[in-house]
């Protein structure tokens, strides 16, 4: 989607819920595909930037950082929809929407942009329990279910999995081919299970790569394992015969200079609750961060599980 509209005067009309609507967009190409798409909709855009009115801020990460102070001192209750070309840390509690950039041009799905806003000037969220990609339960379903499962004292296997070398297959293929191999991921992470069936069974999607699954102590390594097998297999069909000959992606990086990448692998971390008293769910994670972290630090290039050792006292 592309447009040359320029910014002259704008009059906005108040949209659902009395709320209006201003741009924190630094590229004036982004600002104007914006703009339109939501001016197609009959969504306005205001122009008073202090007004109080206006209550959606639609912002890049420069635009948010050049008002996040502001905003932090008006004591005025404003939302923010941002939009992002690439990953980075998003401020907690804050709408986002990828917008990748491929030179000049901006990969702006107009139709998500509009859902989003409406949702948003209507005051209805996104679920917290899905995830928008895969419809797993999402990272605050998981750490409901842990909480529950720690207090209830039962036993149980607890299985992190993070994708290696994911945002560079996004650069290299896009964020909707991303999206495909996301749920690719989930599905085969469902079929493990159903072919593992426990009461004590439960999986989500709690990140952008990153996948949890609670169940049995005895299953969970085996369970591990099982995926490891299947998922060379699976991703295969997500890539280019030429890439998988060579067994690497040509990624260019925001500079423009291009880079070999390897195909995407899989690391789980098993953790078993006997073995360590957890206590809290965030202890899992933090656990769990710890055990991906020696398996980046091995290097290892193909996809593996770590079980951790430690017995708790």
């Amino acid at each position: 989607m592309k447009s040359s509209a320029k910014h002259d005067g704008r009059h906005a009309k108040e949209g659902p819920s009395g709320m209006k609507i201003r741009l924190a967009l630094g590229d004036e190409t982004l600002a104007d595909m914006v703009e339109i798409a939501l001016r197609l909709e009959g969504i306005p855009v205001e122009d008073d930037s202090n007004s109080d009115s206006n209550r959606l801020i639609i912002a890049d990460i420069n635009g948010f950082s050049s008002i996040e102070q502001s905003l932090l001192s008006s004591g005025v209750n404003k939302q923010i929809l941002l939009l992002l070309q690439n990953e980075v840390d998003i401020p907690e509690g804050i709408e986002y929407l990828m917008v990748p950039q491929q030179g000049n041009d901006f990969d702006l799905d107009p139709d998500l942009l509009v859902r989003k806003v409406k949702d948003l000037l209507s005051g209805r969220r996104p679920s917290v329990e899905k995830n928008p990609v895969t419809g797993l339960p999402s990272a605050a379903a998981f750490e409901s279910e842990l909480r529950d499962r720690i207090s209830t004292g039962e036993r149980f296997g607890v299985i992190y999995a993070d994708l290696n070398q994911f945002k560079n297959y996004n650069r290299a293929y896009s964020y909707s081919r991303g999206d495909q191999m996301l749920i690719g991921v989930g599905d085969l992470m469902r079929r493990t299970l159903d072919n593992n069936p426990s009461p004590q069974n439960f999986l989500a999607h709690i990140g952008s790569d990153d996948f949890a699954i609670i169940t049995s102590e005895k299953l969970a390594q085996g369970i591990a394992e099982s995926i490891v097998d299947s998922f060379d297999e699976m991703i295969a069909g997500f890539y280019d015969v030429s890439d998988l000959s060579r067994g690497t992606v040509i990624v260019s990086d925001r500079k423009g200079n291009e880079f070999e990448s390897p195909i995407v692998t899989i690391a789980l971390a098993v953790i078993l609750s006997s073995r360590r008293g957890l206590t809290h769910a965030a202890e899992a994670l933090d656990i769990a961060e710890d055990l991906l972290d020696i398996l980046k630090k091995r290097d290892v290039l193909e996809s593996c599980c770590i079980v951790e050792r430690r017995v708790g006292k």
